[in-house]
Order: structure tokens, then C-alpha cells, then sequence
């Protein structure tokens, strides 16, 4: 009797906690007049995130500072229309090519795949019908150590040009004892293509609203980076950071190198200056490594990202101009967030010494993101 009353209690508990932490609700209609809906899971270390249907989108991740005070740190739009209409992909996922395309072309198996070019003759993020324009399939799961989502995605055989239909998942998983948040990615093909995805989220660890970087200081193992021409599109060039304003093997901040009247600073980081670049990592073999931390000095908080990735697009929030209130109600204004979008390099079709994005029939393409919280000691 009395094992049987505890057993009962403790499944009442453990249903409670499922309820408590998982919330779905609607989010608005598309254009076309699909339903979004919001869905939101918090841990028991106060921890919580949030994403829409729509670019499986992740429109919160809320983490305690050193006072245990959960604040927002990804930057967001205030509803499902900001979204829709948006030029900077707050959180949404890249594909089918993460990245630029030289020429809106490349060679697979001997024949010439021709893409969209945009103004200026590249193909980039999949555009204009990106994976962040699309509508996804969500299932919600909790199991002992984890709640979160899986995203789905089918994206048919001619989609954006690329051949072969790709069957694409988006896991979203939040540990439920400690302040860790990964994205895991899977995709399988019918038929010879490239791949590369990625999130392009831009995170403030001060909180989404404060202004400027200045506060933060980073660490990025990163040995090499990769060179670009006045398009932005790797040369094929991967030259070590050494010596460059894109060395962060030890922990520095950006404001004085954004302030560099140097040349060869300008040189690389452009006028006015910003970050905007392929950081490669040493060769992992697809392990999950650590590769970035970053410290905010003001809310103590301390992200560390490991990824499988070989590189990372790094980028200081050079296009906010003012144009686009966050969903704190203030303007996002150049430098008001930092994207570290972990994703194979850009334009690697075209260059054959780049890791591979060809995926091919009864492979499947694996990429795994983790983004762990804690406080500066």
C-alpha cells in the first residue's frame, strides 16, 4: 500500500513537471494563411527558450545572470508579420546552402547546378525561397534529461535548383539540470547534392535590447580564416589568424579592433569595420569540440559553444541600422548583437580542399551545436 501511494505520487509529480514546462499556443497566420503556432520549454534551472513554426525560429532563449535573473539573450521580432517581412533571419535556419555561392553555380558529378543569384550575382542562404521562409512540421518531446522539438522539413528534388529531395530535421533540445541548449541536424537525399546548414541567430548576453558589444569578450579556437574578394565569396585562400583582428585564441574584445585605423586591420575588416567572417577551426574529424567562449561582463553570464562543425561564420551585427524594433520594444542598432553561426565553410563546392558538403543517397548528413550557460567565476 504504501509503495503503491508513492509510486502514484511520483507519477503525479513527474506529470505535473512535464505540464509546467512544455507550452503551446498560436502565434499568428502567414500570408497565405497558415497557422504558427509558439511553443516554450523551461528546465529546472530557469532556463527556458522559445521557437515558431515558421523558419523554425527561435524567437527566446531566456538564461540567469548572477543574480539568477532569466533575461532574453537571443535578438527577436515582435510577431509573426516583423518575421515574414525581415531582411536579418533572427534564428531561423539556413538552407539548403547556408552561405555564399560564387556565381550562383557549381559542378556536382560533372554537371553545372545554376542557382539564384541575388543583386549581386551570388547565391546566398537558399534565397528568395529560403528554409527561413518555410512553414515546418514540430513534434515536442521530454524524456528524462532533455525537453525540446524536432523540426521537419522536406524540401522537394529542384527546390531552390539544388537536385535531390532532402529530408531535413532540426532538433532543439534543452538539458533540464543544467543551462545547456543544442541544435542537432540531420538530413538524407534521394539523389547526389550539397548541404549546409546552419542557425542564424544573433545573441547580446547583456540581454536582446542592450546596446553595443563592449561588455563582452571572446575566445574563438580558431587557427585560420577564410580569404574573400570584394563579394564576400572565399577566394579558396585559408590563411592563419595570427597577426589579424580576427585572432581571438585568447580573450579580447572587439571594440578597439572595430576602432583599428591599422591597414591591414581596415584591410580585412573593411570601412566601416565589422565582422563578417569564415573562422576555421583545427581539424576535429567530426567530434564535438569546444571551439568558443564568451564572456558579458555586466550580467556575469558565460556562453560556451561546441560544435562538430569545421568552421563558423562570425558577425558583429554590422547590418542593424536601426530599421527593426526588437521585441523589447527598442531598435537593434549596428553592433547590437554577435552571430556565431557554426557551418561548413561558404562556396565549398567550388573549392574541392574545403570539407566536403556533398551528401549523397544512403549517407546522412550530421551536424551537432551545443551552447552551454554558466556564470564568470
Amino acid at each position: 500500500m504504501h509503495q503503491s501511494f508513492i509510486a502514484a505520487c511520483l507519477l503525479l509529480c513527474t506529470q505535473v513537471a512535464v505540464a509546467a514546462t512544455t507550452q503551446v499556443e498560436p502565434w499568428g497566420r502567414t500570408r497565405d494563411g497558415d497557422l504558427v503556432q509558439r511553443v516554450r520549454f523551461a528546465n529546472d534551472r530557469g532556463m527556458r527558450f522559445s521557437a515558431i513554426d515558421y523558419g523554425a525560429t527561435i524567437v527566446a532563449l531566456e538564461v540567469p545572470d548572477r543574480h539568477g535573473i532569466a533575461r532574453n539573450i537571443v535578438l527577436s521580432l515582435p510577431d509573426l508579420a516583423a518575421y515574414e517581412k525581415n531582411q536579418r533571419r533572427y534564428a531561423a535556419v539556413m538552407g539548403r546552402y547556408a552561405g555564399r555561392i560564387a556565381n550562383a553555380r557549381f559542378t556536382l558529378d560533372g554537371s553545372e547546378i545554376a542557382l539564384t543569384p541575388n543583386a549581386r550575382g551570388v547565391a546566398l542562404h537558399g534565397d528568395p525561397d529560403g528554409y527561413d521562409r518555410r512553414l515546418w512540421r514540430r513534434e515536442d518531446f521530454s524524456d528524462a534529461a532533455s525537453i525540446g522539438a524536432v523540426f521537419h522539413l522536406r524540401s522537394p528534388d529542384g527546390d531552390q535548383h539544388f537536385p535531390g529531395t532532402l529530408d531535413v530535421s532540426v532538433t532543439y533540445r534543452l538539458l533540464r539540470q543544467r543551462n545547456e541548449f543544442s541544435i542537432e541536424y540531420t538530413a538524407r537525399t534521394d539523389a547526389p547534392t550539397v548541404v549546409n546548414l546552419t542557425n542564424h541567430a544573433y545573441f547580446n548576453l547583456a540581454g536582446a535590447g542592450a546596446t553595443g558589444l563592449a561588455t563582452h569578450r571572446f575566445q574563438i579556437m580558431a587557427e585560420r580564416y577564410a580569404v574573400t574578394d570584394a563579394k564576400r565569396v572565399p577566394t579558396g585562400a585559408l590563411l592563419g589568424v595570427a597577426g589579424t583582428p580576427l585572432d581571438f585564441r585568447h580573450p579580447a574584445g572587439l571594440q578597439s579592433r572595430l576602432a583599428s585605423t591599422d591597414a591591414n586591420d581596415v584591410a580585412i575588416l573593411g570601412e566601416p569595420a565589422g565582422y563578417d567572417h569564415s573562422l576555421v577551426f583545427a581539424p576535429s574529424a567530426g567530434r564535438l569540440t569546444l571551439v568558443a567562449q564568451i564572456d558579458e561582463t555586466l550580467s556575469g553570464r558565460r556562453l560556451q559553444i561546441f560544435t562538430t562543425e569545421p568552421s563558423v561564420q562570425f558577425n558583429s551585427g554590422n547590418g542593424f541600422d536601426g530599421s527593426e524594433v526588437g521585441s523589447e520594444g527598442r531598435a537593434y542598432g549596428r553592433h547590437d548583437g554577435f552571430a556565431f553561426e557554426t557551418q561548413h565553410l561558404p562556396d565549398s563546392p567550388n573549392h574541392a580542399h574545403f570539407p566536403s558538403t556533398e551528401l549523397r543517397p544512403g549517407m546522412v548528413f550530421h551536424s551537432l551545436t551545443r551552447f552551454r550557460f554558466d556564470i564568470i567565476k
